[in-house]
């Protein structure tokens, strides 16, 4: 936070697997007076019922960005919100929400952290990861198959029917609004260092 009390806000999009959330969660307790994770995936419209098959999390319109942008401006005014709590295994929005109280830093971690003009717009430093789509997979496999109880094969074959071609598609072009464009095959304290100089000279 600035001395006129501006909250600093920190996007950072980048495929998936790149290391997004890991990078959003070590700059957070990094950056000076604190900082929170806004998890853009937390706002994944609720698909229960959708086959497995149909479901396609990995476009805009998955998100209610509406809600993401409106929460995002209440902490940047210094206000607690009740953030959606999404489950990965239904494709549910569940009846819990996540308390999360402002901060000095508030760091915006998704896909499409980089997409719309109106959320860039809040973004102060925005931060791009790139990394081969082979390498993303490799730890998208390892994640989903540990964190979210999901087969090898599942994983291998959502991939490729949307995750991979959506990518192509949405996101590798907001690259052009970073004011960052990192190597994710770095290491993450590597990373880490380059986004907090960035802050600083901002």
């Amino acid at each position: 936070m600035d001395r006129s009390g501006h909250v600093h806000v920190v996007g950072i999009a980048g495929p998936s697997g790149s290391g997004k959330t890991s990078l959003a969660r070590r700059i957070a307790g990094r950056v000076p007076g604190g900082g929170v994770v806004f998890a853009l995936d937390a706002y994944y419209r609720d698909q229960r019922g959708v086959p497995d098959d149909v479901i396609n999390v990995d476009v805009p319109d998955a998100i209610e960005v509406e809600l993401a942008l409106e929460q995002l401006r209440a902490l940047a005014r210094g206000a607690s919100i009740e953030q959606p709590v999404y489950d990965y295994a239904t494709h549910a929005r569940t009846p819990a929400t996540r308390t999360i109280a402002p901060a000095a830093f508030v760091i915006v971690d998704g896909l499409y952290a980089l997409y719309w003009s109106e959320l860039r717009a809040e973004i102060d430093t925005g931060v791009f990861l790139s990394l081969d789509h082979e390498r993303c997979l490799d730890r998208r496999v390892a994640r989903d198959t540990r964190e979210r109880g999901r087969s090898r094969d599942s994983v291998v074959a959502q991939y490729e029917r949307t995750v991979r071609p959506m990518y192509d598609r949405y996101v590798d072009g907001t690259r052009r609004h970073a004011n960052l464009v990192l190597d994710a095959s770095q290491p993450l304290d590597v990373l880490t260092d380059r986004v907090l100089t960035r802050i600083a000279g901002a």
